[in-house]
């Protein structure tokens, strides 16, 4: 199955954990030579309406929902210590495409010209072998955010079935997903089995914008507590990719946290990718729809998964450039405030 919410924030998570923690690093070198240690935080953040801190202990305390600005000159920009490993994520982008364009058109196509097998069985074949690759990500991702807890957890609680942001978010995306895999070949509605991968980057897409508006959460939201506002989608999944998928652990979750706190050029950087990728969402679902609507089945069976790849790349493209200009600007920024600090204190 496919897995859209791994692959936006794989993507925003390595365009801006490698760049952002380059930028921490230089700006912290150079400032630490000029006014020695200083104090950083270590909540995480992506709106501007959210914080927590986090001390020395490593124990988080949460803030009032209403944000302080912190002072470049009083604090360090924390950097991020993003590592990965290219050949472990290459092979995931492999491994998807394999189960989720290749092994169905390799089905689908030779039986569909070489034997009698009707549409509806056919479709029925493809639906199942979506739904492979899910069978192994999901559950790998679910064990380790559970049964290690202490270590890839949300900051603010310890308790199993608290699970974050992206684990819901992409539980959502799969439950609205089964239903035209699962319904499609009983009622032979071959459209709606081609629109499945748009019902499944459509709930992302509206989570992307449903926190554009910062609305308070209901209930805990990965290093959130209830009655926070909530940050903008796409800090909360490059909090949560980064601490789980990428093994960055809990140390990521507060070295993201402080970052977004002192840093307003981060903060509006995340509001920026929430809408970008808010609205690559949205340019998905209508090329499905058109695609679904106005070409036959065979053609559009094998456009339609892989354009969910095609769709990824470019959109990474646009992530990256995105990231390279939002951190170089957040970068500047912590110089022009560097440099005023400077010259007031001469």
């Amino acid at each position: 199955m496919f897995s859209p919410s791994s692959m936006m924030t794989t993507t925003t998570t390595m365009n801006i954990g490698t760049s952002s923690t380059a930028v921490g690093s230089d700006d912290a070198t150079s400032s630490g030579k000029e006014r020695g240690k200083t104090e950083s935080g270590t909540d995480f953040g992506t709106n501007s309406n959210e914080k927590g801190e986090s001390d020395a202990s490593g124990m988080t305390a949460v803030e009032p929902p209403e944000h302080q600005e912190t002072s470049a000159a009083s604090v360090e920009l924390p950097p991020l210590h993003f590592n990965y490993r290219w050949w472990a994520v290459t092979l995931y982008i492999l491994f998807l495409i394999f189960c989720n364009v290749i092994i169905p058109c390799v089905l689908f196509y030779p039986l569909h010209v070489y034997t009698r097998i009707s549409d509806k069985e056919l479709i029925g074949i493809g639906s199942a072998a979506l739904g492979v690759s899910s069978c192994f990500d999901a559950p790998f991702r679910l064990y380790r955010l559970t049964r290690h807890r202490v270590t890839y957890g949300p900051l603010i609680s310890d308790t199993w079935w608290h699970l974050d942001f992206t684990m819901w978010t992409y539980t959502l995306g799969l439950l609205v997903f089964a239903f035209p895999l699962a319904i499609a070949p009983a009622i032979a509605f071959y459209d709606f089995f081609l629109m499945s991968t748009m019902m499944l980057v459509g709930p992302v897409g509206l989570v992307f914008l449903l926190s554009l508006f910062a609305p308070r959460l209901p209930f805990l939201v990965s290093s959130d507590p209830k009655g926070e506002q909530m940050k903008p989608a796409v800090y909360y999944t490059l909090e949560d990719v980064g601490a789980v998928d990428f093994e960055g652990g809990r140390e990521w979750r507060r070295n993201v946290q402080a970052r977004y706190k002192v840093s307003p050029p981060f903060r509006s950087l995340m509001q920026i990718q929430t809408i970008y990728w808010t609205v690559m969402a949205a340019i998905y679902c209508g090329i499905t729809a058109a695609v679904t609507w106005t070409t036959q089945l065979a053609w559009a069976f094998g456009w339609v998964l892989g354009q969910f790849f095609i769709w990824a790349l470019f959109s990474g493209i646009g992530c990256y450039l995105i990231s390279k200009w939002g951190l170089g600007r957040e970068r500047e920024w912590w110089n022009q405030m560097r440099n005023l600090n400077e010259k007031t204190s001469a």
